[in-house]
């Protein structure tokens, strides 16, 4: 019997969790709702979609424990005592043949890694073009400065007033126009800030946070080197290895229009994607907004 057919001591994943509507999520919870999860695609998929052979007449259409254990690459008893939510251990690798087996899309599949406390596998490469939608809220958000990032920090689209903070984006290479290039090449952005040496180090601690796992993916380690060698402020600080959670809070800038200029800001991640929108947040009614919005509506400012 293989290390994956074996009962184990521990348990499919950590023992327990925070769940995020109060409470704790045990490792049994984990276990139910993860054999509970395998049913579903099982019973979905036939065995000409998982390129099955077929004889005779079945009871139910979809596959039997039989043909999810050999497609998998695994023994039945291991696949049973899975759907029986039994205390066994399961592999990255396993699960791995187990989304391929059920024929599961990149959601499903990550959803299948979290269930078994596994970080999901990397995802497909973020798209860079967003739907027209979210370039007519983020002008509906003018004069408040708003834009949005993958999690490369490469911003993908923008307003106006994102333009205040930034200058003219759209005059940049498409590589260029990212929040991290701006924060270290970019005098112009570097002259804005108060406190320049903490917010670029916040700024490195909560791009290493939101890539997580993601952190060795080709498209990140590219980012980093390329930094590294443009700027040593960046390499010094990314070689600290912080880690900070995404904190609202007022970030204080002395613009070259306006003087010295409080915002207070949030972000937002995007359903069902793995981009996030920001937006500064101007006191509605007050002379700032007023002076922001003479500035958006001009053309040439």
């Amino acid at each position: 019997m293989s290390e994956q057919t074996k009962p184990q001591a521990g348990t499919v994943g950590r023992p327990s969790g925070p769940d995020p509507a109060g409470g704790q999520v045990t490792a049994q919870d984990r276990r139910q709702e993860l054999a509970e999860f395998l049913r579903g695609p099982t019973a979905r998929r036939t065995p000409a979609e998982a390129g099955l052979p077929t004889f005779g007449r079945r009871r139910t259409p979809g596959l039997r424990r039989e043909e999810v254990a050999t497609l998998a690459g695994v023994s039945v008893t291991w696949y049973t005592w899975l759907e029986q939510a039994r205390r066994i251990r399961v592999s990255r690798q396993i699960l791995g043949s187990l989304a391929g087996a059920l024929g599961l899309d990149d959601i499903e599949r990550a959803h299948l890694f979290r269930l078994a406390d596994e970080p999901p596998p990397d995802r497909a490469p973020s798209a860079t073009e967003l739907p027209s939608q979210y370039q007519v809220l983020l002008a509906h958000l003018d004069p408040n400065p708003a834009f949005v990032v993958n999690p490369r920090f490469d911003i993908l689209a923008w307003n106006r007033g994102c333009e205040l903070l930034y200058g003219d984006l759209g005059a940049l290479p498409k590589e260029r126009r990212n929040v991290l290039w701006l924060t270290f090449t970019a005098p112009e952005v570097r002259e804005m800030v108060r406190d320049w040496e903490a917010e670029a180090a916040l700024t490195v601690a909560l791009f290493r946070t939101q890539a997580s796992d993601a952190v060795l993916a080709p498209g990140i380690t590219g980012l980093v080197a390329e930094l590294a060698a443009a700027s040593p402020d960046f390499a010094r600080l990314w070689e600290r290895k912080d880690l900070a959670p995404f904190v609202p809070q007022a970030r204080t800038i002395d613009h070259p229009l306006l003087g010295e200029v409080t915002l207070d800001y949030v972000k937002l991640h995007l359903s069902n994607d793995d981009k996030t929108l920001v937006s500064y947040l101007l006191p509605p009614g007050s002379e700032l907004e007023s002076r922001f919005t003479k500035l958006v509506g001009d053309p040439g400012a």
